[in-house]
């Protein structure tokens, strides 16, 4: 008995040790503009000297009817120009010693770089009812201004480096025409968009500042006007997403994280990973385009697990605080990821005063809040816009949520 005894009490006190184990779902990504159901037509143009072979109605805004002939939001294209820089040499001088420290040897090392990119701009016409959302401005932590600090004192030094040369070679070329939106309309201007498309070449280090200069000329400038043919896709696919982003219900599929046991010998083990695997299968099976209502009461019990788990645990357990910590991200995860935001609040606002979890419990509480806010704005329940529409896999866009693994409370 006295070994049974002291068995469950190791099983119960052992440190609970985890790790990330990704988890993905399809949603809807709310637009910046909130549009009526019945506006929700459009039309697409290109322009500008770059767009021969780009097809204004290649790609899509999610959620919308393409309506040539009255519109309630236009789009312009313009794919307008192409510059390649001067090439630029860099140097560095190297020397090699012998085992007593004595310079044996010293050399130079010399490469060249350079950069094209491909003009383009975004034009918005018609509906402009933006969310708004206010708030407060954090001040930025201790670590955050050792990290800023850090980083301008490595900028510092490296303008400074006497070894790096600025001397650059003057064979930049440009061809840029006209950029412009539609010429008159009776839509109103909403904004524009910069969308760029740029590429880098770097040639290997030389000893020799010819010899780099020849990789450069022979080898990567060619590399950065083949980009010329490719560039004009790649700005029209830029834009037709950015626009998306303003107006359309965009198709995402989101990874977030959910923390699995590691410790076999936990008294929790099995239970905690297996409703871990439970809510990642549950999710599988989500669309972007369908309804989840009845999927929620599915993830009840999950749901129930979690809590129970987070509620055993005393606030200030150092022993435990990697488990309360797992339990409380698993449980906030699950419940934002089916849009039940007042119940991530209420949580949230329970934990605020945490030892240890205040600041992810702070995180958490002002993401649903403001999602809660967003939702409203767009007069929907969830992040699921229900309709027949038919999307390839590859247009589905990948968002992955941050991770919160290595922030703890401060306090």
């Amino acid at each position: 008995m006295c070994c049974f005894t002291m068995g469950g009490n190791f099983l119960n006190a052992q440190k609970a040790k985890f790790k990330n184990d990704a988890c993905k779902v399809q949603k809807t990504r709310l637009p910046v503009h909130y549009s009526e159901p019945g506006e929700r037509t459009y039309d697409l143009y290109t322009k500008g000297a770059y767009s021969g072979n780009v097809e204004a109605h290649g790609k899509k805004l999610y959620g919308w009817t393409v309506d040539q002939d009255n519109p309630s939001v236009k789009a312009v294209v313009s794919i307008y120009g192409f510059t390649v820089g001067r090439g630029k040499r860099t140097s560095e001088k190297k020397e090699k010693k012998d085992k007593d420290g004595k310079v044996t040897d010293r050399w130079t090392e010399y490469k060249y770089s350079g950069e094209a990119v491909g003009k383009g701009t975004l034009y918005m016409y018609g509906l402009d009812n933006p969310f708004q959302y206010d708030v407060k401005k954090k001040k930025k932590s201790k670590w955050e201004e050792k990290q800023e600090a850090k980083a301008a004192a490595e900028k510092k030094a490296l303008a400074a480096n006497p070894f790096l040369s600025d001397e650059d070679v003057d064979d930049s070329e440009s061809d840029i025409s006209e950029d412009s939106g539609l010429d008159s309309d009776n839509l109103t201007l909403v904004r524009t968009s910069n969308v760029d498309q740029s590429k880098s070449v770097t040639t290997g280090v030389h000893r020799s500042s010819s010899s780099a200069y020849k990789e450069y000329l022979e080898v990567k400038r060619p590399q950065l006007y083949d980009f010329k043919s490719t560039y004009p896709q790649s700005a029209y696919n830029r834009a037709i997403s950015n626009l998306n982003y303003y107006y359309g219900f965009t198709p995402v599929k989101n990874t977030f994280y959910m923390r699995k046991m590691k410790t076999e010998k936990h008294a929790e083990y099995k239970m905690w990973n297996s409703a871990c695997q439970a809510a990642e299968t549950l999710f599988k099976p989500f669309k972007y385009n369908q309804s989840i209502d009845d999927s929620q009461v599915k993830f009840d019990p999950i749901v129930e697990y979690f809590e129970k788990q987070l509620a055993k645990i005393p606030d200030g357990d150092k022993k435990q605080k990697k488990m309360q910590k797992a339990a409380f991200q698993n449980l906030t995860n699950i419940l934002y990821y089916l849009d039940r935001h007042d119940d991530v609040i209420a949580i949230s606002k329970k934990k605020l005063d945490s030892k240890y979890i205040d600041k992810i419990a702070e995180r958490a509480m002002e993401k649903s809040e403001r999602m809660n806010a967003l939702l409203a704005f767009h007069k929907m329940e969830n992040c699921h816009f229900v309709n027949d529409e038919e999307v390839a896999d590859g247009d589905i866009e990948e968002e992955e949520a941050d991770d919160d693994d290595d922030e703890e409370g401060t306090k």
